[in-house]
């Protein structure tokens, strides 16, 4: 059995297809070749071209050489330090082969193999900066797959072995090649693979470079690209990327296949519930389909739709992105949806569970909530929050979600219940059921679904229209949305103007692409009570029903209690947990319409096709113009910043500016990186 090490742990047992250098001996940290007819140990690489003559393979990460002991870092320092996986395919006929003349032919490395058969071998510690990436490898793990690449080349190639494999057209930086596919058992090795890393790599997400604002795989260098034909914006990227992504002079791993590689890893996305009477037990409220995208995108938008006017005619005064209180234009960051008690919450999208509160019931209801952390790819790298607050209490219960009873907590603070997470949970997948939120006779089952983003995600598309409120704190005085509802103009919102707006549908689609920029409800500055207090001298209450509100003509309300009883133990977002989360301390970030931004995001991911490839133009690759990894040019290139010519010094020492000085071993190699 073989186990996936990271920061010198095995973090998990991968079963017998999974090899580590500890059971093989292929091991990059090994200075110098190891033995073969070639050379003798210790010598540098061979090759008159090696890329890399120098004796080490690897290096540390620039992100991990302020720790104590960089051969020994922190797991956790590890975990986050990795945002790419670079894939390969190495042009040989064996994964044996491949280790031997990276380590020992060109001085190269590379963290795993996959070979014909599906077998895994890990050769680095994912802790260490393998060669296999120029200036990429700083963030980057990477995979070459066996594959001997170019059809045209060898069209014999693997019937001459004995071996069965087809061939796939793909077109890569303007260059239509016939390549060797990938076996079945490698793309499930793959997939099994990706599977455990995202467990453990809470920065490497299952996302794939795009086509501008669509899910189709691109296939070619990430624009802008330098003068060398390398990608500035690839340095940005997180998630799984071919060698062609980075540069122009690439052209591997040829037609692997992202989309179907991806989707089968996140899920199937879907809508957060199930409208009331319609729970169906066991499936997910999916996100429609059609074999004709033009079908699926009408679906998306009628159901998104169908969401939206479930909020705005039922939920009484949840609505975005102000309310639920008229009179004190409170910004609401979300919408509430209201549905049956304990029915299952589903997370829209693939994401990770980095914080949650679950415990008992308050006076007015359920204080729980779940948060999630999604990185999504269209055409660029979107990185927001959803969250989900009123949950039933899944504390220790038996109906409890997965997630819950197989993560790890850490306390973010003890004061207001919160714990830290850091969780991979697929799309559709249960995260938790639907709690009852409200006092007295307000009370009903419901969630608050709301999505969020520290960044501006969607500047100078005219899909949405950015208005910064931060100014106003937690009200809204922004006119985009105070000039809409204030029907008598008398620069107050009545809780008859909400209701009224909301209820005329359609009207209010303006305020439904609006990106709202304010301080989060959630948060405990500004303190509550001195806000209203400062915001109305006559703030007040009433209770009728699901109307129910704060209104200026019922009788006077204490605001020091009402901000205790009903607002304060809601709160969650303090200075402690915004620094373990990376969320702004002051709580100010950029709120989005959960159900348009559903709506859009989804129409972006459609499935559109592949490619459209003419066959006749398919050549033998002109290898004066662009390679694969049977040529080693563009993976080592950079590294030479990284890797000391003289191993008796230390890192400290070259950083200082000290130079090797030790003559290179007999037999070649060794000396001066190039």
């Amino acid at each position: 059995m073989g186990s996936l090490i990271i920061a010198g742990r095995e973090v998990q047992d991968l079963g017998p297809s999974f090899k580590n250098w500890t059971e093989t001996g292929w091991d990059a940290t090994i200075e110098g070749c190891v033995q073969t007819t070639r050379c003798g140990p210790g010598q540098g690489a061979y090759a008159d071209d090696a890329k890399n003559k120098g004796l080490r393979r690897y290096a540390f990460r620039p992100a991990l050489r302020r720790v104590k002991d960089p051969k020994h870092p922190p797991l956790e320092a590890v975990q986050k330090s990795i945002r790419k996986f670079v894939l390969h395919h190495d042009g040989l006929d064996s994964s044996r082969l491949c280790w031997e003349v990276l380590h020992n032919e060109r001085g190269l490395s590379c963290h795993f193999l996959i070979d014909n058969d599906g077998t895994i071998f890990q050769t680095l510690d994912l802790a260490y900066m393998g060669f296999h990436a120029a200036k990429y490898n700083i963030d980057s793990i990477g995979v070459e797959f066996c594959n001997r690449g170019d059809y045209r080349k060898d069209p014999d190639f693997y019937k001459k072995r004995g071996l069965a494999r087809t061939t796939k057209l793909c077109k890569i930086n303007d260059h239509t090649i016939e390549a060797w596919d990938f076996t079945s058992p490698q793309y499930a090795a793959m997939i099994e693979l990706a599977s455990v890393l995202v467990r453990h790599l809470p920065e490497l997400p299952l996302e794939y470079p795009t086509e501008p604002g669509s899910s189709k795989p691109y296939w070619g260098t990430l624009g802008p690209i330098d003068a060398l034909g390398d990608s500035f914006s690839a340095m940005d990227f997180r998630g799984y990327i071919a060698h062609y992504h980075l540069t122009r002079r690439k052209w591997d791993p040829g037609p692997f296949d992202f989309k179907q590689f991806v989707d089968k890893l996140r899920g199937q996305r879907c809508f957060p519930l199930w409208m009331p009477g319609q729970v169906k037990a066991g499936e997910r409220p999916l996100v429609p389909s059609d074999p004709s995208p033009d079908v699926t995108a009408r679906k998306i938008m009628d159901e998104a739709a169908r969401y939206t006017q479930h909020n705005e005619m039922e939920a009484g005064g949840g609505y975005f992105p102000v309310g639920p209180w008229g009179g004190t234009r409170l910004w609401h960051g979300g919408i509430h949806l209201p549905a049956d008690k304990d029915s299952p919450v589903h997370a829209p999208f693939a994401g990770r569970v980095v914080a949650a509160r679950m415990g008992s019931a308050s006076v007015i209801g359920s204080t729980n909530f779940v948060l999630l952390r999604h990185d999504i790819n269209v055409g660029k790298p979107l990185r927001f929050f959803s969250l989900y607050m009123h949950l039933a209490d899944e504390a220790g219960g038996d109906a409890a979600p997965k997630w819950l009873a197989s993560a790890t907590k850490r306390e973010l603070d003890g004061d207001r219940g919160v714990w830290g997470y850091d969780h991979p949970v697929e799309a559709g997948e249960v995260i938790g059921h639907v709690g009852v939120v409200g006092p007295d006779d307000l009370s009903a089952p419901q969630i608050h679904f709301e999505i969020f983003s520290r960044d501006e995600l969607f500047r100078g598309d005219p899909d949405w229209v950015m208005v910064d409120g931060a100014a106003g704190y937690r009200f809204c005085e922004v006119p985009e949305v105070n000039v809409v509802i204030d029907k008598d103009k008398d620069g107050r919102l009545s809780r008859e103007e909400l209701l009224e707006f909301y209820a005329n549908g359609g009207v209010n689609d303006d305020l439904r692409r609006l990106v709202t920029y304010h301080v989060s409800e959630w948060t405990d500055e500004p303190n509550w009570a001195e806000a209203l207090a400062k915001s109305l001298g006559d703030f007040r209450k009433r209770s009728k029903g699901k109307h129910a509100a704060i209104d200026a003509d019922d009788e006077d309300y204490d605001i020091g209690a009402l901000a205790e009883d009903q607002l304060e133990p809601f709160i969650w977002w303090t200075e402690p947990v915004a620094t373990a989360l990376g969320l702004p301390k002051d709580g100010t970030v950029y709120h989005y319409h959960p159900m348009r931004f559903l709506e859009k995001i989804n129409l972006r991911l459609l499935d559109r096709g592949g490619q459209v490839i003419d066959a006749s133009q398919a050549k033998e690759v002109d290898t004066t113009k662009i390679t694969d990894d049977s040529d080693a040019d563009g993976m080592f290139e950079e590294a030479k910043e990284f890797v000391p010519d003289d191993l008796h010094l230390t890192i400290d020492d070259l950083e200082k500016g000290w130079e090797g000085d030790r003559p290179a071993p007999a037999g070649g190699g060794g000396g001066k990186a190039p």
